[in-house]
């Protein structure tokens, strides 16, 4: 498959996780979980990418805190190459970072942004895809990926999409894009069965594919802060002697918005969905991983697991033996210090649960 040599990849790997306590915790986030192989989330993401994209234009985003794991997972990768954020400040602000970075270097660099805690089971067709909307890229669109509903989901944003867009000249593909008629919210039940019923809806995968330059427009446009705070904050990098504090500022200066909000649903126009199916899943939850269940009994799980008469159940274990008896429908998760038992229509309550511990200040369990 031939790539382009101004692709560049940005690996989102700053977000905590919460929802996968007690597996990730505050110095082991999600990203950093194994949950279907001996690699992390973060590792799997690097990997589907390698044959399109060399190490030298992969960037990686992530908080102070785990910016030396990160060096230590990615050793070949150049210190440039890592874009550490002092304190939370959502997508929009290290994007437009990695975007002054990318076109520092190439003013025609096209820029995709992966989050690095979601799982693709076929790797082969993403990388089709991405492709078809590098394609689109060249042409100074902004493409969204958006993944062919398979169920009601109530726990994914959605993109509705309207009419085909042109196809690039000379470039035969086999995914087509869309034009975007809306960004929509998570729906409840009801409104995600017409969603899938009507056809026209498409779930939000949070990968986006655009030139530096043309994001770097946009930021200016809509978030002219973010703007500003990213030209500041590489002329300070720049400096044989950065000055940690006046990072600091520049960073807490910056709107602490998604790209979403930020610039996706106020962009009228260039703006466009490739609709495609390559088995992704954000894996938002541990219910998540009931869809894909690994023995004959529709269970999923990891580690050292026992099992009688139990389906349809997520069981993992890093700590000695996990046995269990006549479940069905649960989450189990054991690991040294904690333990998760909830039934799986309670999972997206796992944060609560950890905000809970947090106020009863059991923090050494986070």
């Amino acid at each position: 498959m031939e790539s382009s040599k101004h692709l560049y990849a940005l690996l989102l790997a700053g977000g905590k996780g919460k929802r996968f306590w007690p597996l990730s915790r505050e110095e082991n986030p999600k990203q950093l979980i194994q949950l279907f192989s001996s690699q992390t989330l973060i590792e799997e993401t690097y990997e589907r990418i390698r044959p399109l994209i060399p190490q030298e234009r992969v960037l990686l985003a992530t908080s102070q805190a785990l910016m030396m794991r990160f060096k230590g997972l990615f050793s070949g990768l150049d210190a440039r190459n890592f874009i550490v954020e002092p304190l939370p400040r959502n997508t929009a602000p290290c994007i437009a970072v990695a975007a002054r970075k990318a076109v520092a270097r190439d003013p025609e660099a096209i820029l995709a942004v992966l989050p690095s805690d979601h799982h693709v089971s076929d790797p082969e067709t993403f990388r089709e895809v991405l492709m078809a909307a590098v394609r689109h890229a060249e042409r100074d669109k902004i493409v969204t990926l958006g993944i062919t509903p398979t169920h009601p989901e109530t726990g994914y944003g959605y993109i509705r999409f309207g009419d085909f867009e042109p196809e690039p000249a000379s470039v035969e593909c086999r995914y087509r894009a869309r034009t975007i008629q809306a960004f929509v919210e998570k729906p409840n039940l009801e409104t995600a069965f017409s969603y899938l019923k009507a056809g026209r809806y498409l779930w939000n995968s949070g990968i986006f594919i655009f030139k530096a330059s043309v994001i770097l427009n946009a930021f200016k446009e809509f978030l002219p802060d973010i703007f500003e705070q990213s030209e500041a904050l590489l002329k300070l990098e720049a400096q044989a002697t950065a000055n940690s504090d006046a990072i600091y500022d520049s960073w807490e200066r910056m709107n602490p918005i998604s790209i979403d909000y930020g610039v996706m649903e106020k962009v009228t126009h260039d703006v466009v969905v490739i609709p495609a199916s390559f088995g992704w899943s954000d894996v938002g939850s541990w219910r998540a991983l009931t869809a894909f269940p690994n023995d004959n009994q529709e269970n999923f799980e990891k580690g050292r697991v026992v099992t009688v008469d139990c389906s349809d159940n997520v069981l993992y274990s890093t700590y000695g033996l996990l046995g269990t008896i006549g479940l069905k429908g649960m989450v189990v998760v054991v690991t040294n210090g904690a333990v998760l038992v909830c039934p799986q229509d309670r999972t997206q309550d796992v944060k609560e649960l950890v905000d809970e511990i947090e106020r009863r200040d059991f923090t050494e369990y986070l």
